[in-house]
């Protein structure tokens, strides 16, 4: 089965019509001709792990793509402007207290992941590109280049090393489609509060397009 999946419902209602899925559970839908299954899982790398993993409880995934929005760093700004939508092949797991060197994290911590590189082509660049997971979102736009600059990132997304790990620990080939909503740093959440609805939009276009749902 195909699972498309994000955080929030918000993300996948412009996808959800009602003339093409079945809602079968809290935030769980399948399209009523297509082996395809839409669920929202949680928000942040805790909440999101436990939704997936529930829901692998119950369904067989063989692809899964993980969908939203991210942020894009300063760096990248200028090639990935506001309204670009992207497919990070690499993901990794940061912290600002590792870029300060006041914390690290410990062995055997997986900190990258790849996804699945011919799955990913499919839906928008990103083979050389690196989104990173933090667990808070970053508001600060001098913290913002140095995050940028230590893990040679290109986005910033809550769930994707969640989604990524967990597509490599159940040997599930996974890709992640993302519409840029926001700059990285102190205007991010208005600037994402603007442009979600859009991306998420965009975003369904595609996948439609691309899963042959309509």
């Amino acid at each position: 089965m195909q699972l498309i999946c994000a955080a929030t419902i918000e993300e996948l209602e412009p996808l959800l019509q009602p003339s093409l899925f079945n809602h079968v559970g809290s935030a769980v839908y399948t399209h009523r001709k297509k082996p395809v299954l839409v669920a929202a899982l949680g928000v942040g790398l805790v909440d999101f792990t436990c939704g997936f993993q529930a829901l692998l409880g119950n369904y067989q995934v063989n692809e899964a793509l993980l969908t939203g929005t991210c942020g894009v760093y300063p760096g990248a700004f200028q090639q990935w402007p506001i309204g670009s939508l992207v497919s990070p092949l690499k993901i990794s797991l940061g912290d600002l207290a590792v870029v300060d060197q006041t914390g690290y994290f410990p062995a055997p911590i997986n900190l990258t992941c790849l996804l699945d590189e011919n799955y990913s082509s499919r839906f928008a660049p990103g083979a050389d590109m690196n989104c990173l997971t933090l667990t808070t979102i970053t508001s600060n736009d001098q913290a913002a280049i140095r995050i940028e600059q230590y893990y040679q990132a290109h986005f910033e997304q809550m769930e994707a090393y969640a989604f990524a790990r967990l597509c490599q620990r159940h040997k599930i080939s996974g890709a992640v489609l993302f519409a840029v909503a926001n700059r990285v740093g102190c205007n991010g959440h208005q600037q994402w509060r603007d442009n979600a609805r859009q991306g998420a939009c965009r975003c369904a276009t595609l996948l439609c397009e691309k899963f042959d749902l309509a």
